[in-house]
């Protein structure tokens, strides 16, 4: 089975390539959509993407709008994917994500979204403290904490103008803390242990979800239409949901092959 991975050169992945006979790896700078007699395709070095079996993506997220676009026409050609065009948008775009799990009754902490500072007056009347506040330029997020008082909320939003940051607050509520690896049947999940409302790459453990827990999470990917993601979980609600899960991570903690889970749902049924 041959395998093309697009990457951004800044995760390792060379351990997926044992589960595949041949793998090309290529950098997303250097793919490129192309229209000819109103066809679309992707050229990989003088090849269709479709020669290939299935594609492996790692697609930053603040290339939300190229990704869907690429990820639209490899759909096209029938070639396996870690998460499709529609999913990768979504979990790119956390305004439109929290909008996405509200309508498909995933359960999440009650959200609200702002664009101005204006908008943030009277927030307490639709949302209840403490909050989780995030502020995301375009789609990077470069500042979240937790909020106890009506005036914090002001000062967050300060100098926050239409156009230039979103801003989203969470209901924050306490609860046991999960970072989950979702790829195919497999979910292998992490316990982070901390006192704090961070949910981190530090104080973790692999841990069993419950029967419970184990249906939300696999209700979520269901529900998005994607074979991989990293659900984080608090209180048992759904807070985020990520399209590039760290491979290594979940590997060296719990002590599962997460290459090899991705590698599964990626072949399908192709053995």
């Amino acid at each position: 089975m041959r395998l093309l991975k697009i990457t951004d050169g800044q995760r390792n992945l060379e351990k997926l390539d044992e589960f595949f006979d041949s793998v090309k790896e290529v950098d997303i700078g250097d793919v490129s959509p192309e229209v000819s007699n109103g066809k679309s395709e992707i050229m990989i070095e003088g090849e269709s993407v479709s020669e290939f079996d299935a594609v492996f993506a790692s697609i930053p997220r603040e290339s939300a709008i190229f990704g869907r676009v690429l990820l639209e026409i490899i759909e096209e050609k029938d070639v396996a994917l870690n998460y499709s065009s529609t999913a990768f948008f979504t979990m790119s775009k956390k305004n439109y994500l929290y909008h996405v799990m509200q309508e498909k009754d995933i359960p999440a902490p009650k959200t609200a979204v702002i664009a101005d500072e204006k908008a943030a007056r009277n927030l307490e009347s639709h949302v209840k403290g403490p909050l989780v506040a995030r502020k995301f330029n375009g789609l990077s997020e470069v500042e979240s904490t937790k909020i106890d008082t009506v005036e914090e909320i002001q000062e967050f939003a300060e100098g926050v103008e239409y156009g230039d940051s979103i801003l989203v607050f969470n209901e924050l509520r306490k609860g046991e803390k999960y970072r989950c690896l979702v790829a195919g049947d497999t979910v292998i999940s992490l316990e982070d242990t901390s006192d704090g409302w961070r949910i981190s790459s530090e104080n973790l453990k692999y841990s069993s979800l419950s029967s419970d827990l184990r249906q939300v999470v696999e209700d979520t990917t269901s529900s998005l239409g994607t074979e991989t993601a990293e659900i984080l979980l608090r209180g048992g609600n759904v807070i985020d949901i990520n399209p590039n899960p760290d491979l290594g991570l979940y590997t060296d903690i719990s002590g599962k092959d997460a290459y090899g889970a991705v590698a599964e749902a990626l072949k399908g049924d192709e053995e």
